[in-house]
């Protein structure tokens, strides 16, 4: 296993990059990162706060670099190499051509209980990586129970 994917999903508790980041050790992989501006959950947020849809994907996409880059302090720090990406798009499009594209060996995501800002549609997300995406999928739960 030389390429191991983590989707960095905002808010999450960080149990997946912890499990990301051993693994990757372990396995002497690279650790690519990817968050994903959701045009969707940007159109959600830009309405319920009353912002406009560019104001909000701006917003959204700097939070986005403040966890990849926070995400590659700790690869670092741990001897991990990483490759950071921020794409904007349909999250499950998006993964799937990046793991097809960069020959991706293992998917790694966290997922928590709790109810966001995307609602179902990150319960659906977890559904449909296990469906479409075409390599190992690793759902790291967030919070336990």
């Amino acid at each position: 296993m030389e390429r191991i994917l983590l989707y960095i999903v905002s808010g999450e508790l960080r149990t997946s990059w912890n499990r990301a980041i051993e693994l990757s050790k372990a396995l002497s992989a690279t650790l690519y990162a990817l968050y994903i501006v959701d045009k969707e959950i940007v159109r959600k947020i830009a309405r319920l706060k009353g912002d406009g849809e560019i104001d909000t994907a701006v917003k959204i996409e700097e939070e986005g670099w403040k966890y990849l880059y926070y995400l590659e302090e700790m690869a670092v720090d741990s001897g991990v190499k990483t490759a950071l990406f921020l794409e904007e798009g349909n999250t499950i499009d998006i993964l799937r051509s990046f793991v097809r594209e960069k020959n991706i060996d293992l998917l790694i995501v966290g997922h928590s209980r709790e109810q966001g800002i995307g609602g179902r549609k990150g319960e659906r997300i977890i559904e449909q990586l296990v469906e479409y995406i075409p390599c190992p999928v690793l759902i790291e739960k967030e919070g336990g129970f």
